[in-house]
């Protein structure tokens, strides 16, 4: 979108940066096996290997297998591997068969090796509590999980939402949503675009920007949401989902944040 912080905001991509040297303390310059989970075309991956020594295997892994080859493109690994994934559900055994059977670096154990799995830009388009517990059922004791979240700002989740609206609310943004409706076969009804600050359906604590299509004033279609949790209900989720935090960074207006985490043991 045209107003992404992340297109904007230099501390918002700095975001992506800051956990390298933590990483490189807990890695201590071993070879490592990296899954990038709804990697898209893998921008903001990047920025993080830049600051990484190159994994073994890369598996990138996004919903768009053509984004997926993309992200593997873009980042450096001396093996990659590209495969289409649903994170509506388990994370696959394959996965884990695939790094196994990547070629290694001499004296290295494919199956003993250190996991980063990368999840930037997921949590607002799923159900994030149920998303993060499945990735914790994958997770094994010496792996990393590194992922952001875009965040509601303050402690009050509507009231911190509610004042990054425009981010979302704007007219480049109407206009992309108004031409994607114009392409609809079969035309939707006359209607307009609305939008708004929701309760969530499967958590109504947790606050949803939704874009709707009215027809005479009332909603026929979701045309796109996005949650935004405060850093408090993400911290909540961890525990839920048996998960530990290392490290959390937050950009200084509290819009958006990356924790690293591990499994609980």
């Amino acid at each position: 979108m045209a107003h992404s912080p992340f297109l904007k905001r230099s501390s918002i991509r700095s975001l992506y940066t800051h956990p390298a040297k933590t990483l490189r303390h807990l890695l201590k310059n071993q070879p490592y096996h990296w899954i990038a989970l709804g990697c898209a075309d893998g921008m903001k991956e990047a920025l993080l290997l830049k600051k990484l020594h190159t994994p073994d295997c890369l598996l990138a892994a996004d919903t768009n297998l053509d984004l997926a080859r993309q992200a593997a493109l873009r980042l450096p690994a001396r093996k990659k591997i590209c495969q289409k994934i649903d994170l509506t559900q388990e994370l696959p055994i394959s996965f884990s068969t695939a790094l196994q059977r990547a070629p290694s670096t001499p004296n290295s154990e494919t199956h003993n090796l250190p996991r980063l799995i990368t999840l930037f830009g997921v949590l607002p388009n799923l159900p994030p509590l149920p998303l993060l517990q499945r990735v914790s059922r994958f997770l094994r004791p010496r792996d990393f999980l590194l992922f952001s979240a875009n965040l509601a700002p303050g402690s009050q989740g509507r009231v911190g939402t509610l004042r990054i609206l425009p981010q979302y609310d704007n007219l480049p943004t109407r206009r992309w949503l108004s031409d994607a409706i114009s392409r609809l076969r079969p035309k939707w009804g006359k209607g307009s675009i609305a939008f708004g600050v929701f309760p969530d359906p499967s958590q109504p604590s947790l606050s949803r920007i939704e874009a709707r299509w009215m027809v005479n004033k009332k909603p026929t279609h979701i045309l796109f949401s996005s949650r935004r949790p405060t850093a408090r209900q993400v911290e909540v989720w961890l525990k839920a989902s048996k998960l530990s935090r290392v490290k959390r960074w937050m950009d200084p207006q509290g819009e958006e944040a990356v924790w690293l985490v591990t499994c609980k043991a």
